[in-house]
């Protein structure tokens, strides 16, 4: 699929995307197992065709030392592996023959394409005019003057789901338009325990059953990189704690909700049912053990479905998908997913902003969850009937969604998302106490936001 940066990566041979950052993403690129769906491509595209045809810009004008003409732009992201982008754009440039799209493939790293973004940016050479942004980046750009405000008529209507809305929100002003969400989900041998586990307690006395099996327990992303950080968020959120303000000005880690979170996760390691392994897997290591039958839960994004479900998969059948369990009940996921930015160096904006709002039709998402496999940001596709059909796990996706909460929201994101990986890092490591780590992390943290 494409990379995206929503930081938990994923697949290996299955190849499952780079990046539960949730490409994103908790995103990330689409594997072999999503190429055998691209037959259904060409019509879902075509259909594309019909309900955007009409489609007029009227987004706010941007900043910059671009302009608001139209004409041919470009699009960057990361690696498509499936192949369904060129096809999807080739509808809008069939459609628009005066401003077409010119497709830009980045690296497969997240991190690359960040950096390339931000290189053209404080460039303002406008060489790409509309960027698949991470949603953890939207606020960050915004604040540096780089991303062109967008109209919420057009890219945040009442059909958005209001996360989405959120991540692409800087000081009450959208600058990117939701393009896909995500939230990670509980795999979970079905075969081997039946009923999913919805609390800790009940997670770790399910490991008894993975130890019975000569299995590992549990799964993760625990690698020191951006899926880490999500993992982390997702255990102290589902605590009740949190590492900033919801406005980002504040450090607020250093709680005893936060504690209790990275306990957990601790306690996860040192009694062994998160394998000492686990802290190098990135997404594509931990859905292969999860895929091999090594481990018995994965939290992962809902791709690793595709996979999984094969044909030729070892647990096809056998597994299940749940909400990540939490202290007393269902957890929170960290919500991932790509905001589509305009550059406010653009010389064609309104071209631009058609073009996201294209992106951003029923059509459109519709090719996201069936061809992509990725997660809509239209409310009323989670029960679409045929979407659910190939995607049984769309309610309990939507429920999870409707409690993820955002990484930090924050101009300071990269730096604060570094400071959260070293300091957690250190504590599954059991190089420091959890006490130790958060005093640390508590400190990193207000130098991060403070230097921004």
């Amino acid at each position: 699929m494409l990379t995206a940066n929503v930081g938990r990566n994923r697949l290996g041979r299955a190849r499952v995307p780079r990046a539960r950052r949730p490409y994103v993403a908790r995103l990330t690129h689409w594997g072999d197992t999503v190429r055998r769906r691209l037959s259904w491509t060409g019509a879902a595209v075509a259909a594309a065709t019909v309900a955007t045809v009409g489609l007029s810009g009227c987004g706010a004008s941007g900043s910059g030392s671009g302009g608001d003409a139209r004409g041919p732009i470009t699009f960057a992201s990361g690696k498509d592996l499936t192949g369904a982008m060129p096809q999807l754009l080739a509808q809008w440039n069939k459609l628009h023959p005066d401003q077409k799209v010119t497709f830009i493939e980045l690296s497969a790293s997240p991190d690359d394409q960040r950096n390339s973004f931000v290189q053209d940016l404080q460039a303002r050479s406008g060489k790409y005019d509309v960027m698949w942004d991470d949603v953890v980046w939207t606020s960050e750009f915004a604040a540096h003057g780089w991303l062109a405000p967008l109209d919420k008529a057009q890219v945040g209507g009442p059909g958005v789901l209001p996360a989405a809305v959120d991540t692409a929100t800087y000081k009450g002003t959208m600058y990117g338009a939701p393009f896909m969400t995500n939230s990670a989900l509980l795999y979970y041998r079905s075969d081997l325990v039946p009923k999913p586990p919805t609390t800790w307690a009940e997670l770790q006395a399910d490991c008894a059953v993975a130890k019975a099996h000569h299995m590992d327990c549990y799964a993760g992303q625990f690698a020191q990189y951006e899926g880490l950080t999500v993992n982390a968020a997702e255990a102290i959120t589902s605590a009740g704690g949190s590492f900033l303000s919801p406005d980002g000005t504040k450090v607020t880690v250093d709680s005893p909700q936060a504690r209790a979170g990275l306990q957990h996760l601790v306690d996860m390691f040192r009694n062994g049912d998160i394998p000492k392994a686990a802290l190098t897997y990135q997404e594509q290591e931990s859905a292969n053990a999860f895929l091999s039958g090594k481990t018995m839960f994965l939290a992962n994004w809902p791709y690793v479905y595709t996979a999984a479900s094969a044909a030729d998969s070892k647990i096809k059948g056998k597994f299940g998908m749940a909400q990540l369990p939490g202290p007393n009940g269902p957890g929170k996921a960290s919500l991932g997913g790509i905001d589509l930015g305009v550059s406010a160096f653009s010389k064609h904006k309104q071209t631009a902003k058609d073009f996201v709002a294209w992106m951003q039709s029923e059509s459109s998402q519709k090719i996201l969850v069936k061809v992509m496999n990725q997660a809509s940001v239209l409310s009323k596709l989670y029960t679409d009937p045929e979407l659910t059909k190939a995607s049984p796990y769309l309610p309990t996706l939507q429920k999870a969604e409707l409690t993820a909460v955002p990484r930090p929201k924050t101009p300071a994101y990269n730096a604060v998302s570094l400071a959260i990986q070293k300091d957690v890092y250190a504590a599954l490591q059991g190089k420091v106490s959890v006490d130790g780590a958060i005093k640390n992390l508590a400190g990193d943290l207000q130098q991060a936001i403070q230097s921004n």
